[in-house]
């Protein structure tokens, strides 16, 4: 049986939305073309993908499955379309790109404006997730490559890793935090503050724990949540300054707070080493990445050299 990939790709928006109209709209077709080619898929699947009413349009539970397969194979449709556009001119289509917290900030970010400067016609979707939603990307090819943490993703066998490097963090709290009057400072004494931080994947978990007395583990995803966990760096910085709430970031994330007298290092004297991970680009094994990426790739890896020698 031949399945259309525009039929898969109406169903699967019209799922989304629930409403004729509201998916003709984003599909920008006329909404008889859009019922028309519904009952064609269904004519070809030889059953019914949605119920229908007044109100609203839910799949049925056959329908389901279907398009669970659907959104698989037009993700999938989409993105080697893409890929073979940025192969074939290495400046169309859109190179995409998910990074954490901690890289976003130091060298993705800087890297991605060096390459929009130098290639101000180039399509970029920059995604800033943590370790769990990159390595979703990676395997199901949502994303080009992800420049993340790369402890973690180095024991999937379907990746391919580069290492960048290991970078050294800091611990920092507010200026005028109660920890700094302290002159023998102590673990007990962390215990009435939490930490800030975005989740963890549970190799690095030795950064907070026996710090954060608040810490837990995500039974969904088997991430260590910190006492208080956030999706980005710059919240987690904020959230700093403004209580006694303790982070971690490499030094450059928080050198303007320093000047500016909002932030200060926090030295722990009983940890004799400063928390650090191994930072590295990642993508399938499978994947050919084209000259678009493999500039990004080599523009990060210079902000992480000039970082290491700052």
């Amino acid at each position: 049986m031949e399945i259309d990939l525009k039929l898969l790709q109406y169903a699967v928006v019209l799922a989304r939305h629930r409403h004729f109209g509201r998916a003709a709209a984003a599909l920008r077709i006329s909404q008889p073309t859009l019922s028309r080619n519904i009952a064609a898929l269904e004519k070809q699947l030889g059953m019914r993908v949605f119920e229908r009413s007044h109100r609203d349009v839910v799949a049925t539970p056959a329908g389901d499955d279907v398009l669970q397969m659907a959104d698989e194979l037009v993700v999938r449709a989409e993105a080697i379309s893409n890929r073979l556009q940025l192969v074939r001119d290495g400046r169309g289509g859109r190179l995409r790109v998910a990074a954490g917290a901690y890289i976003h900030d130091i060298a993705v970010q800087p890297a991605a404006i060096d390459l929009i400067k130098a290639n101000p016609s180039i399509r970029l979707e920059l995604l800033e997730r943590e370790w769990t939603a990159v390595a979703a990307m990676l395997m199901t090819d949502r994303i080009d490559f992800a420049a993340f943490d790369v402890t973690s993703l180095r024991g999937m066998p379907a990746l391919r890793v580069e290492s960048l490097g290991v970078l050294e963090g800091a611990y920092f709290c507010r200026t005028g935090h109660p920890l700094l009057e302290k002159t023998a400072l102590r673990p007990a004494d962390l215990g009435s503050y939490p930490f800030v931080s975005t989740s963890l994947p549970h190799l690095q978990a030795g950064l907070i724990d026996g710090l954060d007395t608040g810490l837990t583990v995500d039974p969904a995803t088997g991430n260590v949540l910190p006492s208080i966990a956030v999706a980005s760096f710059r919240s987690s910085r904020e959230i700093v300054a403004g209580t006694d709430a303790i982070g971690i970031g490499h030094v450059s994330q928080i050198k303007e707070g320093i000047a500016a007298g909002h932030l200060a290092l926090l030295h722990l004297p009983w940890r004799t080493k400063l928390p650090s991970s191994e930072l590295g680009i990642a993508y399938k094994r499978e994947r050919t990445l084209p000259p678009s990426a493999r500039t990004f790739i080599s523009l990060i890896r210079k902000h992480m050299r000039a970082i290491g020698r700052a």
